[in-house]
Parts: structure tokens; sequence; C-alpha cells
């Protein structure tokens, strides 16, 4: 995957994570990678076997959190797909942001404005996010083509 200005251009690989644009920064940009956590072991692993995951995020385009509203910092979240559970992962700026660990296996990535760098929840508007790549084939598999049914 090619490096444009800072941010991945062409087909995304199994451990990357496309960031789109929210509408609250709709010039923003950014790419993710997912690289295993530190372990003594090799690949760091969850009690249940889960893979732990730092997220290794590109971002370019972000203004000054203030300029969207009482907003002081860009806080990157790992969410369940139905958004039924929020996790901090840690601060993103422009350029280049490690965060994590998200041990989650299917999760949406979402980088929000927020008031603080480490607040409890998730509560300020969404200006990049993406979907971890385990969650494609779940997307794939919603499409009519995929359930049998022709239009």
């Amino acid at each position: 995957m090619a490096l444009v200005a800072g941010i991945w251009a062409g087909d995304p690989g199994p451990y990357d994570i496309p960031l789109r644009a929210g509408p609250a920064v709709p010039g923003a940009s950014g790419a993710a990678r997912l690289h295993f956590a530190e372990s003594p072991f090799g690949i760091a692993v969850t009690q249940d076997g889960r893979a732990r995951y730092d997220i290794r995020i590109t971002a370019a385009g972000l203004p000054d959190p203030a300029s969207l509203g009482p907003y002081r910092a860009y806080v990157a979240w790992e969410a369940s797909t139905d958004l039924s559970a929020w996790r901090r992962l840690g601060t993103v700026r422009n350029g280049t942001s490690t965060v994590g660990p998200a041990d989650w296996n299917k999760f949406l990535l979402v980088i929000a404005a927020e008031a603080d760098s480490a607040p409890a929840e998730h509560a300020g508007p969404t200006v990049l996010h993406g979907s971890s790549p385990s969650t494609w084939l779940q997307q794939f598999l919603t499409h009519p083509l995929f359930r049998g049914i022709s239009q």
C-alpha cells in the first residue's frame, strides 16, 4: 500500500483501516494500521484468546478542536458494530499517533473531538471513522447479492 501525503492509497491490506471524514471536518483524511501489541510471548492476546492490537493512526486536515465547539482534543474510540459499547483508546493529532490496545474482534474506529483528552464516554462530533478488517465480511454478507436476493 503506497503512502500519499502520509495517507495510504490503493487497496487496504488485512491490517489496514481506511478512515473516512465525518461531517464536522469534511476535509480531514486518515488511515490506520493494526500492529500486534507488545508481548513477551510474541503475539499479545487477552485471557480468552483475542488478539490485542496497538493502532497506528495517520491523520491530516484536522483543525484545532476548539474550532468545532467546546473541544480540546481528538480521541480515538473502539466502538462495537452496534454502537452499544465504546472504549477510549487514546489521543490523536495530525501526523502519526499510536493508540490502544484494541482487542475486540469486530469494531469501528472512531476519532472524535472531545472536551477532554481522557473522557469517560464518547460525546463529541466524529471527525474520522473506519471499520476493522474483520467487519468487511459482515458488510458483504448484508448485500442483497450475497443473501440470494436478485433485483
